[in-house]
């Protein structure tokens, strides 16, 4: 088996101008490569689950690719069989362990997260990140929130149902794009199906979320708790009748704590 590392191009739905560098930033609200696009306007890639980010001089790949003279040009890479995503892991086992994200499988790195590249007029950003989405505006998006229906923010509340156990209840807050859609765009980024919010003195808190995961057309989905903490997976995407099940137990669990407080 050939273990070299192995750019394969991405397509994106906009490229950067190709002569202008982008803007860098990194911070806890506003990290991200920000640039104008080849079309005049401006846009903005974010991170799901950013692990390591860094920028080199250069106009050209540090690893070979796919590119071939019968494809359209890619700026946008995957890299397979990462050094510098096998060094991260070992850094994150070695020091985290089982404490990786609130008690997440530190493993997981080298399953779910991947080795980016985006490539520019004279450097390249490269990530580690569990995924990534673009934007696209007339205007600058540095320092802007992110825009409606992008898949890192949390779903509208405006349109939740409502389900009632154990004295309490909570939103049922639904993703209103077609499965298909959230399939196709989870090979990007994971896509929220639901997000739960318990209702509590009058005050909604979403503390369970659903979303779909798409790697290399392989589909399932993760019910994730507060903290990120993965709670089931289902292969392919659950009804909301299959989901329904865990929120219950979540809600019972949530209803014996606050009477036992209460004693």
């Amino acid at each position: 088996m050939n273990n070299t590392a192995y750019a394969i191009g991405i397509t994106i739905p906009l490229k950067p101008d190709y002569v202008l560098t982008p803007t860098v930033l990194y911070s806890d609200e506003l990290t991200g490569i920000y640039f104008e696009t080849e079309d005049e306007q401006y846009g903005r890639i974010s991170f799901y689950n950013l692990d390591a980010i860094r920028v080199c001089r250069g106009e050209y790949l540090p690893y070979p690719d796919d590119w071939t003279e019968d494809k359209d040009w890619c700026w946008v890479y995957e890299v397979q069989n990462s050094d510098w995503q096998i060094e991260r892991h070992a850094y994150e086992k070695r020091h985290y362990g089982r404490a990786y994200e609130f008690g997440g499988n530190v493993d997981d790195m080298l399953t779910e997260f991947k080795h980016y590249i985006f490539s520019f007029h004279d450097q390249f950003v490269e990530v580690i990140a569990k995924g990534f989405w673009w934007e696209k505006d007339d205007k600058s998006l540095i320092n802007q929130p992110l825009k409606e229906g992008h898949p890192f923010l949390t779903l509208a509340e405006s349109t939740a149902t409502h389900y009632e156990a154990h004295g309490y209840q909570t939103q049922i807050r639904a993703n209103p794009l077609p499965i298909e859609a959230l399939i196709e765009q989870a090979k990007f980024c994971p896509q929220k199906l639901y997000q739960f919010a318990l209702i509590i003195e009058g005050k909604a808190s979403i503390d369970n979320t659903v979303s779909i995961i798409n790697i290399d057309d392989s589909v399932h989905t993760e019910l994730n708790g507060y903290f990120g903490t993965k709670i089931k997976r289902f292969e392919g995407v659950p009804s909301l009748e299959d989901v329904l099940p865990y929120i219950d137990k979540y809600m019972l669990e949530v209803a014996e704590r606050r009477k036992a407080m209460e004693l």
